[in-house]
Protein backbone atom coordinates (compact mmCIF):
# COMPACT_ATOMS: atom_id res chain seq x y z
CA UNK A 1 0.00 0.00 0.00
CA UNK A 2 1.20 3.32 -0.63
CA UNK A 3 1.40 6.51 1.56
CA UNK A 4 -0.88 9.05 1.39
CA UNK A 5 -0.02 11.64 -1.56
CA UNK A 6 0.20 14.97 1.10
CA UNK A 7 0.89 17.02 -2.35
CA UNK A 8 -1.44 19.99 -2.40
CA UNK A 9 -0.31 21.65 -5.43
CA UNK A 10 0.71 24.77 -3.58
CA UNK A 11 4.39 25.93 -3.54
CA UNK A 12 5.71 29.22 -2.02
CA UNK A 13 8.84 31.08 -2.87
CA UNK A 14 10.56 32.08 0.15
CA UNK A 15 13.37 34.24 0.53
CA UNK A 16 16.29 33.02 2.13
CA UNK A 17 16.25 34.54 5.30
CA UNK A 18 12.89 32.78 5.75
CA UNK A 19 14.46 28.97 5.06
CA UNK A 20 18.06 30.27 7.05
CA UNK A 21 16.58 32.57 9.34
CA UNK A 22 19.43 34.46 11.40
CA UNK A 23 19.17 33.52 15.56
CA UNK A 24 15.99 34.09 16.51
CA UNK A 25 14.46 34.71 12.64
CA UNK A 26 11.38 33.57 11.58
CA UNK A 27 12.10 29.62 10.06
CA UNK A 28 9.13 28.95 7.54
CA UNK A 29 9.91 25.04 6.83
CA UNK A 30 8.18 24.18 10.06
CA UNK A 31 4.92 26.18 8.97
CA UNK A 32 5.35 25.01 5.13
CA UNK A 33 5.34 21.04 6.21
CA UNK A 34 2.69 21.57 8.88
CA UNK A 35 0.56 22.88 5.83
CA UNK A 36 1.22 20.95 3.75
CA UNK A 37 2.87 23.54 1.09
CA UNK A 38 5.89 23.32 -0.99
CA UNK A 39 8.83 25.34 -0.87
CA UNK A 40 10.90 26.91 -3.61
CA UNK A 41 13.96 29.16 -2.05
CA UNK A 42 14.96 32.43 -3.80
CA UNK A 43 18.76 33.03 -4.37
CA UNK A 44 19.84 34.65 -1.39
CA UNK A 45 19.95 38.77 -1.09
CA UNK A 46 23.93 38.99 -1.12
CA UNK A 47 24.28 37.06 -4.25
CA UNK A 48 25.19 38.93 -6.80
CA UNK A 49 23.28 39.93 -9.60
CA UNK A 50 24.80 37.87 -12.34
CA UNK A 51 24.00 34.78 -10.76
CA UNK A 52 20.78 35.53 -8.82
CA UNK A 53 19.47 36.69 -12.39
CA UNK A 54 19.93 33.25 -13.83
CA UNK A 55 18.15 31.54 -10.84
CA UNK A 56 15.47 33.55 -11.01
CA UNK A 57 14.75 33.17 -14.39
CA UNK A 58 14.19 29.53 -13.71
CA UNK A 59 12.30 29.89 -10.58
CA UNK A 60 10.23 31.67 -13.31
CA UNK A 61 10.30 29.31 -15.59
CA UNK A 62 9.04 26.67 -12.86
CA UNK A 63 6.47 28.86 -11.52
CA UNK A 64 5.01 29.56 -14.93
CA UNK A 65 4.34 25.80 -15.35
CA UNK A 66 2.69 25.34 -12.04
CA UNK A 67 0.51 28.55 -12.88
CA UNK A 68 -0.46 26.90 -16.23
CA UNK A 69 -1.67 23.47 -14.02
CA UNK A 70 -3.53 25.13 -11.99
CA UNK A 71 -1.35 25.17 -8.49
CA UNK A 72 -1.42 27.62 -6.16
CA UNK A 73 1.97 29.94 -5.76
CA UNK A 74 2.93 32.57 -3.28
CA UNK A 75 5.74 34.54 -1.77
CA UNK A 76 7.29 34.83 1.10
CA UNK A 77 9.34 37.39 1.74
CA UNK A 78 11.12 39.29 -0.84
CA UNK A 79 13.59 38.92 -3.50
CA UNK A 80 14.88 42.01 -5.93
CA UNK A 81 14.63 41.00 -9.70
CA UNK A 82 12.21 38.28 -8.74
CA UNK A 83 8.79 40.16 -10.09
CA UNK A 84 10.54 40.76 -13.24
CA UNK A 85 11.04 37.05 -14.10
CA UNK A 86 7.99 36.27 -13.14
CA UNK A 87 6.26 38.86 -15.51
CA UNK A 88 9.14 37.76 -18.62
CA UNK A 89 7.99 34.26 -17.99
CA UNK A 90 4.17 35.62 -18.12
CA UNK A 91 3.05 35.08 -14.49
CA UNK A 92 0.56 37.31 -12.46
CA UNK A 93 1.69 38.97 -9.85
CA UNK A 94 1.39 36.39 -6.86
CA UNK A 95 0.00 37.28 -3.33
CA UNK A 96 2.89 37.52 -1.12
CA UNK A 97 3.50 38.50 2.58
CA UNK A 98 6.24 39.82 4.80
CA UNK A 99 5.35 37.85 7.56
CA UNK A 100 6.03 39.78 11.19
CA UNK A 101 5.62 36.33 13.04
CA UNK A 102 4.61 32.63 12.62
CA UNK A 103 1.43 32.96 13.70
CA UNK A 104 0.82 35.52 10.82
CA UNK A 105 2.51 33.37 8.13
CA UNK A 106 -0.15 30.59 9.40
CA UNK A 107 -2.72 33.04 8.93
CA UNK A 108 -1.35 33.97 5.29
CA UNK A 109 -1.24 30.50 4.12
CA UNK A 110 -4.92 29.46 5.90
CA UNK A 111 -6.73 31.96 3.97
CA UNK A 112 -5.71 30.27 0.51
CA UNK A 113 -8.60 28.57 -1.00
CA UNK A 114 -8.10 24.98 -2.68
CA UNK A 115 -6.17 25.32 -5.58
CA UNK A 116 -7.96 24.36 -9.02
CA UNK A 117 -5.00 21.71 -9.51
CA UNK A 118 -6.49 20.05 -6.15
CA UNK A 119 -9.93 20.26 -6.47
CA UNK A 120 -10.54 19.54 -10.27
CA UNK A 121 -7.67 16.69 -9.81
CA UNK A 122 -9.00 13.21 -10.84
CA UNK A 123 -8.57 10.00 -8.56
CA UNK A 124 -7.58 6.95 -10.02
CA UNK A 125 -9.55 4.17 -10.42
CA UNK A 126 -6.96 1.36 -9.87
CA UNK A 127 -5.47 2.72 -6.96
CA UNK A 128 -2.13 3.60 -7.93
CA UNK A 129 -0.84 7.14 -8.67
Amino acid sequence: MWPRDRRSYRVALVADRYLNPPKGGLDAIPILLEAEWGAMQLPADDYPSAVARPLLEQVAEQVEEFHRRGYDAVVIGKREGLDEALAAAGVPRLDRIEPANARSLRAFLSRRKPPEAKSSRRRSTSGKR
